[in-house]
């Protein structure tokens, strides 16, 4: 319990806080992240979070500094956010220091902005000029949080609740669990069967929130992993004016801040490439490339593709060469002379040369003017031109603590101020592409509208991103440890005008895509010679295929086992290797009686550290006709996705040494490995290969009861644990100490371990232990 006194300075000091805050903040809305319970889009390779205030991803501010608040992620990879702590969280893992999610490491989680910013300007009864807005540096403080009115909407048969389904969403016809003001999260897909509505995207978010300006404004997100169509986010953003005033002259309006990306700034402090320097926009991370295809000055990074590209309407960027290095740092490429290889959030196995910021990450419309595609009955209003966007400009993105940067923002500018700078001309607006690379925040202005009450408006668009990897067919973790990624970094741009493009396809389709077959679960266990064992139930065999009827309908081939090996188990995202195909019913792997599939991995050993993705394929078809009825000609052979967090395993498995009666009865021998034990990255005869567990030693050919006990060579206690596992005869020794002090230092150790198992009880085995560091 505190004394009076400090009791009483505590409260002094909140009275002269509280008298300091402006009386517009001190009730206003709640803190504009960590008041707004988030929903994670993970579905495709491209991850983003939403809330219910209209926030994507983080705030562009010094407040909002943590890499958990995933902004356009590419390749999605679990980082610290409130999702993947509830989900796949293990604290006997975490405990133990085997692989977990607790803590991954920042230069393995890929952000590309800064923030994304959604607002709305307008003119109510011709008089008053209003500005309401999220993100991209803070949110206004009118913005009041909504629930989405799922029960009276088209979505409202949508979702489902079977698996892990009913824990990861909060919405089907099955169950719902939306707690607080979190958005409503719906999986349009399940284990074994095809997508069970063929007209809508695999994951749907649904947020919504209000405004001043009478604007009830609702923002609906989805995403695919289907593996042609995983490199974007299509939103339809819809407002209703709900309030009692005429709007006119008003604009919604996408102000983006990108920075490409957030692990390609960590790896090397001091050197102009830390995470504090992508967090803050430091000038070292202040070198990315912007491109606006409509803007006068266009020329495409590949500028043969230019005027093909000037048709569309794209912003996007890359990272680009800072002159502080001194070498041509485009891509991020790792260089081990720079970075600290014993800090765990910096290095993670990264090879030289490595490229670390390959992405490209951009923003477009893909509709603006009904009728709209999925809903073309609705009774929208249309911008008054056909022309759109209205008009583009961009602001210098600068040092968020030094408060340098340029773009509007309320805490500087009144409405009527905001409102001219981004609607309003002038001589000095930036509406070319800047002629230097920098970071910038760049505008996209539709409108305007006219808005009586009861009316309302709508802009369907994506996010979209690519990299070299995507345009060669490759994972991104292979493809950016190859020499030659450097020379393909620019196919990026291939790749996400191609993305882009194929975000338009899925939303002219109406959604109704060629759906490759079904996910399975994988479930995992270890053999008597220590190997990983993979298995799933058959049943995707049948599954139906909704576009096509009869036989054709069922069009399973068989199965992909795909193994990832990756230097650090942080790395969620590859490098994949096929490693089996196994066609249906096949007798080497399928069991008729149990109607399971089964495969052993013999090219995995006890100790390291795996993931598995089991991909579906089916047999291609003649023809695909979509849902207006037109043909589209053949459809090869489609394989299901893997970038997915329900498509692999999110926490590396690790296969084991299994108990045996010669270890109960101590006839074998223990040994530890490595012994000895050496820390050093480049020796992996010496330490086990994952640098996110580069401290494991293991005792093997244990008993299933023991206690082990290591003593330094003056006759000190350093280590003590009991072992009772059934299944297993070994267990990890991360090199603590007993008093939590820390770890070991280099040195002689002596082992003892003595049996606790009735079949040997009390018999005693020693042995020594080299540690090298």
């Amino acid at each position: 319990m505190k004394s009076p006194r400090i009791d009483a300075q505590f409260y002094s000091y909140l009275l002269l806080i509280i008298l300091l805050i402006p009386y517009n903040n001190l009730f206003s809305q709640a803190d504009p992240v960590s008041g707004f319970t988030p929903r994670l889009l993970t579905r495709a390779k491209l991850w983003e979070t939403f809330r219910n205030n209209g926030l994507q991803g983080g705030g562009n501010t010094p407040r909002y500094q943590s890499h958990d608040q995933t902004t356009l992620e590419y390749p999605g990879n679990a980082g610290r956010a409130q999702d993947f702590m509830a989900y796949w969280l293990d604290i006997e893992a975490v405990l133990s220091e085997a692989p977990n999610i607790l803590d991954v490491s920042r230069v393995c989680n890929p952000q590309n902005a800064r923030g994304v910013g959604l607002w709305f300007l307008g003119i109510a009864d011709g008089e008053d000029t209003l500005v309401s807005y999220s993100g991209p540096r803070d949110v206004t403080n009118d913005v009041s949080a909504k629930r989405y009115p799922i029960a009276n909407e088209i979505e409202a048969s949508l979702g489902d609740s079977t698996g892990d389904n009913i824990e990861r969403s909060n919405y089907s016809p099955y169950h719902t669990d939306i707690t607080g003001n979190e958005p409503i999260e719906i999986h349009n897909y399940r284990y074994g069967d095809y997508i069970p509505y063929d007209n809508f995207p695999e994951e749907i978010i649904l947020a919504q929130w209000e405004n001043k300006l009478g604007l009830l404004v609702t923002r609906k997100a989805y995403a695919y992993s289907y593996q042609n169509f995983d490199d974007f986010i299509i939103q339809e953003i819809i407002f209703e004016n709900t309030g009692s005033k005429i709007l006119t002259d008003t604009f919604i309006s996408f102000l983006n801040s990108f920075s490409v990306s957030s692990g390609g700034h960590q790896w090397a402090r001091g050197n102009g490439m830390s995470w504090s320097d992508w967090r803050v926009n430091r000038e070292s991370a202040q070198d990315d490339w912007f491109y606006y295809t409509q803007a006068p000055n266009y020329i495409a990074d590949n500028p043969e593709s230019t005027d093909e590209y000037n048709d569309l309407v794209f912003c996007y960027q890359r990272d680009d060469d800072w002159i502080g290095t001194s070498y041509d740092d485009t891509g991020q490429p790792f260089a081990s002379n720079f970075a600290q290889l014993s800090n765990y959030n910096e290095f993670q196995g990264q090879i030289e040369g490595q490229l670390m910021g390959y992405q490209y990450i951009g923003f477009g419309p893909l509709d603006v003017n009904p009728p709209y595609v999925n809903d073309p009955n609705e009774n929208y209003v249309s911008p008054g031109s056909l022309d759109q966007p209205y008009n583009f400009k961009w602001w210098k993105n600068g040092d968020s603590n030094q408060e340098d940067y340029e773009e509007p923002t309320y805490r500087r500018q009144t409405d009527a101020e905001m409102y001219r700078m981004i609607i309003g001309s002038s001589d000095n607006d930036n509406t070319e592409n800047p002629d230097s690379s920098m970071l910038v925040t760049h505008s996209l202005a539709f409108g305007p509208y006219s808005l009586n009450p009861g009316e309302k408006g709508k802009i369907v668009i994506a996010f979209v991103a690519g990299s070299g990897a995507d345009w060669n067919n490759e994972d991104e973790l292979t493809w950016s440890m190859k020499p030659e990624s450097k020379d393909q970094l620019k196919d990026g741009e291939h790749s996400i005008i191609k993305n882009f493009k194929q975000a338009q396809f899925a939303y002219d389709m109406g959604f109704d895509l060629p759906d490759p077959p079904p996910d399975v679960k994988i479930n995992f266990k270890n053999n008597s010679l220590g190997q990983m064992v993979i298995s799933w139930d058959d049943q995707a065999d049948d599954a139906l295929d909704p576009d096509y009827e009869g036989s054709e309908a069922k069009d399973v081939e068989g199965y992909r086992v795909y193994r990832a090996w990756p230097p650090s188990f942080d790395w969620h995202y590859g490098p994949w290797a096929q490693v089996a195909d196994i066609v249906l019913k096949d007798e080497n792997y399928y069991d008729s009686t149990t109607g399971k599939y089964t495969f052993i991995d013999t090219e995995s050993y006890a100790g390291y550290n795996y993931y598995y993705n089991v991909r579906t394929y089916d047999s291609g078809h003649d023809s695909w006709v979509d849902m207006f009825g037109v043909d589209h000609g053949s459809i090869p052979s489609l394989e299901s996705g893997y970038v997915a967090p329900e498509q692999k395993n999110m926490i590396a498995v690790t296969p084991f040494q299994p108990s045996a009666q010669i270890y109960d009865q101590m006839k074998g021998t223990i040994r530890v490995v490595p012994n000895p034990y050496r820390l050093d990255f480049r020796d992996p005869l010496h330490m086990y290969p994952d640098v996110a567990d580069p401290y494991k030693i293991r005792f093997i050919n244990l008993p299933k009861h023991c206690m082990i006990r290591i003593y330094s060579t003056s006759g000190d206690l350093v280590y003590e644990t009991e072992h009772q596992k059934a299944s297993s005869a070994e267990s990890a020794w991360r090199q603590s100490t007993i008093t939590f002090s820390g770890r070991i230092v280099s040195g002689i150790y002596f082992w003892v371990v003595e049996s606790l198992d009735p079949q040997s009880s009390g018999t005693i085995q020693k042995g020594t232990l080299a540690v090298v560091k």
